[in-house]
């Protein structure tokens, strides 16, 4: 952040506001490549930059307030007018300024997988030396859960569930936990056999029911019109979703292991995978729809991006969720940014993901 004080607000122009802040963020975060150096410096820019937004929260109801006072008093051109203008100009800089950062960030692990990975491994490392408190910041979340985002590891439960928590909240998609499918969607644990028949009068829908009711209540969600559930096949060690859309009428199975897509596309629908977990699932939101008499389109594979591993499945999963929530359904616009984009290598997600745990776990570099 540039130097700036209060005479400075007072005495200097809007324009040389906008010369001094614009230069400074023009030559700071422009780096020649990526490096560890060049990303913490990005990230601990970030961050300066929405604490300066944050202590600038109140600017609107002091405009507001000069506002009042000018009905009574002929203000003119005051020293405070001028505090108060600057400020602003400084809030709608940093607004821009942090957004162009973020992206850049993310954009450059995006193009430069290898470095991502090593910095990924680095953090990691360095947030197990530092002996952080996760309990005191989280609920469930350990610093194990967080190596399961380190390069080539399987996600995690308690992964994926901090994440469906932290991006469903207050948006228009439900997410349920990663227990949910194998207690209403499945007779077993392992999320293997789906149920071939819903009793639609009996215990487990009023379940159903109260567990939705809490869902809500725990994400203070009550408006949404999706529910997005994850789900575990432990047989497998493979996860994958499904996704109701309820305004559009449809359920759809998002699932990133390419030989299941592969032997599904030229299968009668009867024989695909998926399709009696289609089934069950088209029951059990039935009784959650406002008109149980719509007609569903159902799919029970969904074409998405393919991961090319065995281990990225929990990545794509919460990537589907990503692009479910941001754009309404997935988006394979190439146009898209890299930072939004399902890529060939996910690890500049997996980076992405563990940044934001160790910024609220307080991480410093």
């Amino acid at each position: 952040m540039p130097s700036y004080s209060l005479k400075d607000a007072q005495n200097m122009s809007f324009q040389e506001t906008n010369d001094l802040f614009v230069d400074k963020f023009s030559s700071d975060a422009s780096p020649q490549g990526l490096t560890l150096r060049t990303y913490k410096k990005l990230v601990q820019l970030h961050r300066s930059t929405l604490q300066v937004l944050d202590c600038l929260m109140q600017l609107p109801l002091l405009f507001s307030a000069l506002k009042n006072l000018s009905r009574h008093h002929c203000l003119g051109e005051t020293s405070l007018l001028r505090v108060l203008q600057n400020l602003s100009q400084i809030q709608q800089l940093l607004g821009t300024q942090g957004d162009q950062i973020k992206a850049l960030i993310w954009d450059l692990t995006e193009k430069s997988p290898e470095k991502a990975a090593y910095i990924l491994n680095c953090l990691v490392a360095e947030a197990t030396s530092q002996n952080l408190n996760f309990k005191c910041r989280f609920e469930f979340l350990r610093i194990s859960d967080l190596r399961t985002l380190s390069p080539q590891h399987w996600l995690n439960g308690e992964t994926i569930n901090y994440f469906i928590d932290k991006w469903c909240r207050n948006s228009d998609t439900l997410g349920l936990g990663t227990y949910w499918a194998n207690t209403f969607l499945f007779e077993d644990k392992a999320c293997t056999k789906p149920f071939d028949k819903f009793d639609n009068n009996g215990k487990m829908v009023n379940d159903l029911k109260r567990s939705i009711q809490r869902r809500e209540r725990d994400l203070d969600n009550p408006r949404w019109s999706k529910i997005y559930i994850p789900i575990n096949n432990a047989q497998e060690a493979h996860w994958y979703c499904a996704s109701i859309d309820f305004d559009q009428h449809t359920i759809e199975i998002l699932d990133s292991w390419g030989p299941t897509f592969r032997t599904n596309q030229n299968k009668p629908l009867r024989q695909k995978k998926h399709t009696a977990l289609l089934a069950s699932t088209e029951e059990e939101m039935v009784v959650l729809a406002r008109n149980p008499e719509t007609d569903w389109s159902c799919n029970p594979h969904v074409e998405v991006p393919l991961q090319p591993n065995g281990y990225d499945c929990g990545i794509h999963m919460l990537w589907h969720l990503y692009h479910i929530i941001n754009f309404g359904s997935i988006k394979q616009d190439r146009k898209l940014p890299a930072q939004h984009r399902f890529t060939e290598n996910m690890v500049g997600k997996r980076l992405r993901l563990a940044q934001e745990i160790l910024d609220q776990a307080s991480f410093r570099f």
